[in-house]
């Protein structure tokens, strides 16, 4: 069995379009049908029915294509531990982390914790905090450096960094024993508040606020990176 057979196969199972998957691995369509036909007899069982233009799984298809998934996962799990063994590196560590933890403090610690363990390879996978938990559980990441609790009552997290909620407001020409006193009923009626730039704190802070406060102008925080956390 090769494994372009298995890429072949994978790719036409998902699509059942062999022209669609030609197109997607950059191969003609006759070489994605030979494949195919190769690796039937390979297995010497039908893996697709063919109907006119169509093709679609056969119940052993269905069940190979799990296995065929799992064979080339484990294929490139192996070539890509001999890559980094060939590098001196032992091991490949994913971790998946939110951009604002990206641009703060995790960049410096990240940076010593491969200093001082050069065997290990980091990858950084930038994702906003309610897609981290998915990419662990599917085993895309190995770590998750997220914003918010995970579901799962099994999994170990711990509280990595904390810091204190500050209200940010113009500043004014003079130090704090000769500046004016600061009237917060009017700064949150004078100035807009920029809101949900976290997932977790807005909701419950925003009840409090407007408890206190009138909030006249509010403006919901807007991430340039594709509005993540």
């Amino acid at each position: 069995m090769e494994y372009k057979w298995l890429q072949s196969f994978i790719v036409a199972a998902q699509t059942c379009n062999f022209r669609t998957a030609a197109q997607q691995l950059h191969l003609s369509q006759p070489s994605i049908t030979v494949h195919i036909q190769q690796l039937e007899e390979f297995l010497h069982v039908p893996l697709f029915k063919r109907e006119r233009n169509r093709v679609q799984l056969t119940e052993a298809g269905e069940l190979f294509q799990l296995e065929a998934q799992q064979i080339v996962l484990q294929w490139e799990q192996s070539i890509e531990r001999i890559r980094l063994v060939s590098k001196g590196i032992q091991e490949k560590i994913i971790i998946a982390m939110t951009p604002l933890m990206v641009e703060t403090i995790l960049p410096h610690v990240l940076y010593q914790f491969i200093n001082d363990h050069p065997a290990l390879e980091i990858s950084i996978l930038v994702e906003d905090s309610a897609k981290i938990e998915n990419l662990v559980q599917q085993h895309q990441a190995h770590i998750g450096i997220s914003l918010l609790p995970t579901r799962y009552r099994h999994w170990h997290q711990e509280l990595l960094i904390e810091s204190p909620l500050e209200l940010v407001i113009p500043l004014d020409a003079y130090d704090d024993e000769t500046g004016a006193y600061i009237d917060y009923e009017e700064l949150f009626q004078r100035y807009t508040l920029f809101t949900h730039h976290h997932p977790t704190i807005w909701d419950e802070l925003l009840h409090n606020l407007r408890e206190n406060y009138i909030l006249t102008r509010q403006d919901r925080f807007s991430n340039p990176m594709s509005s993540k956390d």
